[in-house]
């Protein structure tokens, strides 16, 4: 079980915030139509809660399970 949370945090911290380097920033901005200004503000913000979020569950499961 420890290691699959040590893996829940490795991939929350590997997901925070797409950058415009990223192709998954690209591929989100051209399928949603968004300008570049617009695609980069929305998409660091969503990614950098995703990481977040990820990373509290992570953190939380840890203390409640191990």
């Amino acid at each position: 079980m420890p290691l699959a949370l040590v893996v829940m945090a490795i991939g929350a911290g590997a997901m925070t915030v797409s950058h415009v380097n990223d192709s998954y920033f690209w591929v989100v901005k051209e399928f949603s139509g968004m300008h570049i200004k617009d695609a980069y503000k929305a998409q660091t913000m969503a990614t950098l809660l995703q990481g977040i979020v990820s990373i509290c569950v992570a953190m939380l499961l840890w203390l409640l399970l191990v």
